[in-house]
């Protein structure tokens, strides 16, 4: 295979890639929902624990008698199974590597995958999918991943665009050069700059695994993000374009549901960023993390009420022959 940089004839007009997200046409047989439990670690003014594993998949819970449960007769301890207990010493690495990498690793393949992360406040699910400089949580490591595996075989900035129905168009490596130097002088807001230069100059260790079956040699990729917040049946961007340092922070608006021609369900209107590693993802996330604050603040919503969701996207479309140009996939 040629270089993924190779010229691609100029001049020709944008191609319409009908197949949404890599391999979406792959995923026909449904998974079943694995549902892990992570033990996290008591704090010293936290007391006794009141749970044990009783097995690599098993949790056990004693009332403790100051609760509710024990008050009212529920003294008899209950077991709890699940796909796998995950103890409170475990690492960030082991986690991944029980939970991340098998999503990861399918997506790479050509499957969709959703992690979800459930629990209450201050149970872990922040450090537990975004972790600490000194240990990366999921999220970070596969992204990690991800990049490793198509490092070779990534398009060009701005080659692949949404086409605002969930799937994408192709443009020509001469356009795209044309779309980075507009892009060069877009206005951020030295606040918001800032925000996302914090994980840039975090000192961490990224994953250095990669995952190579599954990933096509004569085929260019792309990876797009997306973060939006569902609160009462309502979808508001969090990435959508706002004015730069309004005084006055005005509340997103809510987005509309739609079906796309694979019958998948999109946010019409949502904002997908290309991003070409994991710094550059980890700085969109962290500006939709400041947005969502003041959209929380300004519309009074309560955070035990909504829900986040932050999306991966990876974009695949065939080389030509050659080997030089990307061709329209017809799915």
């Amino acid at each position: 295979m040629k270089s993924s940089k190779g010229k691609v004839p100029v001049g020709g007009k944008a191609k319409r890639v009908t197949v949404v997200p890599h391999g979406a046409r792959k995923q026909k047989e449904k998974d079943p929902v694995e549902v892990f439990c992570r033990v996290r670690p008591l704090k010293e003014e936290e007391g006794e624990s009141c749970m044990s594993i009783v097995r690599d998949n098993r949790l056990q819970i004693e009332p403790p008698e100051s609760s509710l449960a024990f008050k009212s007769g529920q003294k008899n301890p209950t077991q709890h199974t699940f796909k796998r207990v995950i103890n409170g010493t475990s690492s960030q690495s082991t986690v991944y590597d029980m939970v991340g990498f098998p999503l990861t690793e399918q997506l790479l393949q050509g499957k969709h995958g959703l992690l979800f992360a459930y629990g209450i406040t201050n149970s872990g699910k922040t450090y537990t999918m975004t972790g600490e400089p000194d240990a990366p949580g999921i999220l970070p490591r596969c992204l990690d991943v991800i990049f490793n595996s198509i490092a070779e075989v990534q398009a060009p900035k701005f080659v692949f665009r949404p086409d605002g129905s969930n799937g994408f168009n192709i443009f020509s490596e001469s356009d795209a050069r044309v779309e980075q130097y507009r892009n060069r002088g877009k206005k951020v807001s030295p606040r918001m700059r800032a925000a996302e230069s914090e994980f840039s100059e975090m000192l961490r260790v990224p994953d250095q695994r990669k995952v190579t079956e599954g990933v096509d040699e004569d085929s260019q990729y792309a990876v797009f993000v997306s973060y939006v917040e569902i609160y009462n049946n309502y979808a508001f961007d969090l990435l959508e374009d706002t004015p730069v340092d309004s005084i006055v922070p005005k509340p997103p608006k809510s987005k509309n549901l739609r079906e796309d021609t694979n019958h998948n369900m999109y946010v019409s209107g949502g904002t997908e960023v290309e991003v070409k590693s994991t710094e550059e993802a980890f700085d969109v996330l962290q500006r939709g993390q400041k947005r969502r604050r003041v959209a929380m603040t300004t519309m009074n919503t309560e955070s035990s009420r909504s829900h986040s969701v932050f999306t991966i996207r990876l974009v695949q479309a065939p080389l030509n022959h050659s080997g030089e140009a990307v061709i329209e996939v017809r799915q």
